[in-house]
């Protein structure tokens, strides 16, 4: 992790990167920024075993971006943070960019120990970013690791000797501007926030704050207006789902990943089921707002995966209540099951049973629509 001291207003805070959204806004408290969406600060000190980092002290900087940093520097291992240090000491970059970059960039820089057969193990996977098992176990790597050291392209460092290769060029990944596309934490939804050619990269749920950042970073005074193009989407093998996703707006897709995160696995099945359940056999849904107003209250349905048929049901909807051993032999499953789907206007779909067990409630959920099929 990288502590900055960082000051705005005549005033000083200290920030751990990587940090999470709330240490973002204590920082923005404690130096009494007047807008949520101001996160330019000047930086003052920056603490890291990395020296080269302190060409920073005395920039401005946004803290979104500074939290970057700390994101692509916590997700390295052993070797690629001693390729980074190595890659900063030669290439000596004096923008947050240029290091957000070179930290993309680590397969650029070969270091060479005395180690010859790692050295050139190491090479080889740097430029070839994978190799097999099997290769690596059959394949002697020293002569490659002394073709380095006899090439006279190796220069000396304070981390070690290092090998350039020239090849591959610096990353373009970040362009100082907006957020890139940097995948460190899971998401029930990613894309971008575009406007116009511009686009930011976002993770959804988020905060107000954030996508409000985001629209700032791309000259928007809103994110409600702006295109919002998915990359990735959790449920996108279910298809009702993934067709209501896409069409819908970024306010209520942060809504929809907000509430598939609280969801368990069995919330969640309950959910894509109960969707398509009423999708087919009540009304067209009108968009993802009806599904999450359907998600807000899934009590109001029935729901028996394992159930399809009218015994099963009878027995399954059985097993949630109490009931003494020597009664079962006296329940009609069959009888109870078909009462039970006639009532609750229930179907047996792939997914298993789903009922209507408050039809007033389903009713709102779809207000937006003409009417409930069959459902009264």
């Amino acid at each position: 992790m990288i502590k900055f001291t960082v000051s705005s207003n005549n005033r000083q805070a200290e920030i751990w990167a990587p940090c999470q959204e709330r240490d973002i806004r204590r920082v923005q408290r404690t130096l009494q920024m007047p807008s949520e969406t101001d996160t330019t600060v000047q930086i003052k000190r920056v603490d890291s075993d990395l020296r080269e980092l302190s060409v920073l002290e005395g920039q401005e900087a946004d803290l979104d971006f500074l939290n970057l940093l700390g994101r692509v520097m916590y997700g390295m291992d052993f070797h690629e943070y001693d390729q980074f240090r190595i890659g900063l000491y030669y290439e000596k970059p004096t923008t947050l960019k240029d290091i957000v970059n070179i930290s993309q960039s680590v397969n650029r820089y070969s270091i060479v120990t005395d180690n010859l057969f790692q050295s050139g193990l190491d090479h080889a996977f740097d430029l070839r970013s994978g190799i097999s098992r099997e290769e690596v176990e059959s394949t002697d790597y020293t002569p490659i690791g002394q073709e380095l050291l006899d090439s006279g392209k190796c220069e000396e460092t304070p981390y070690g000797k290092l090998y350039v290769n020239e090849e591959i060029p610096v990353s373009d990944f970040f362009d100082g501007k907006h957020m890139p596309p940097y995948y460190d934490r899971t998401a029930q939804i990613t894309g971008f926030l575009k406007n116009g050619a511009e686009e930011d990269f976002v993770f959804l749920p988020c905060s107000d704050s954030e996508l409000q950042r985001s629209a700032k970073r791309l000259h928007a005074s809103s994110p409600y207006g702006l295109v919002f193009e998915i990359d990735d989407f959790g449920l996108s093998g279910d298809k009702l789902l993934d067709k209501l996703v896409r069409g819908a707006d970024i306010c209520t897709l942060n809504k929809f990943a907000e509430l598939l995160e609280r969801f368990d696995e069995d919330e969640t099945d309950k959910f894509s089921a109960v969707l398509s359940y009423v999708n087919s056999s009540v009304v067209r849904l009108n968009g993802l707002n009806d599904a999450v107003r359907i998600g807000g209250n899934l009590d109001a349905f029935s729901f028996y995966p394992n159930a399809l048929s009218d015994e099963e049901l009878g027995w399954s909807a059985l097993s949630t209540y109490n009931v003494p051993d020597e009664l079962l032999e006296y329940f009609d499953a069959e009888r109870y099951g078909s009462e039970r789907r006639l009532k609750e206007s229930g179907q047996y779909t792939e997914n298993g049973y789903v009922g209507v067990k408050n039809p007033a409630v389903l009713k709102n959920c779809l207000s937006q629509n003409q009417g409930m099929g069959g459902i009264v």
